[in-house]
């Protein structure tokens, strides 16, 4: 998947879904509207710790603050630990799949 595919999969304004609840309390990702992509994007450019480029962010997850992303190479959606930058969980393996089973899921 290429940067521009994914820009114009994300919805148009902020939405939420639902994920696995963890220790009995319920998530959520909230995923951030397309318009808002780039300026997300240099949130967390840092020259001395670059952000890979294949890994853009396109929400967060409100359990933790964690940061949701999309694998450009795999295609899976995986939430991100914001201070470390590691993958924490795969949400999904296909960031199609999970917008298409999401719309019925969506305020």
């Amino acid at each position: 998947m290429t940067k521009e595919q994914l820009m114009a999969l994300l919805p148009t304004s902020e939405i939420e879904i639902k994920l696995e609840d963890t220790e009995g309390l319920k998530r959520f990702a909230f995923l951030n509207e397309r318009d808002r992509f780039d300026e997300v994007q240099l949130e967390v450019f840092d020259e001395e710790e670059p952000w890979p480029n294949y890994l853009p962010i396109i929400g967060y997850e409100d359990f933790l603050g964690d940061l949701v992303c999309v694998d450009l190479k795999t295609n899976e959606v995986v939430i991100v630990d914001h201070e470390t930058g590691e993958r924490v969980e795969q949400i999904v393996p296909s960031f199609e799949d999970w917008l298409r089973s999401a719309d019925g899921d969506s305020p």
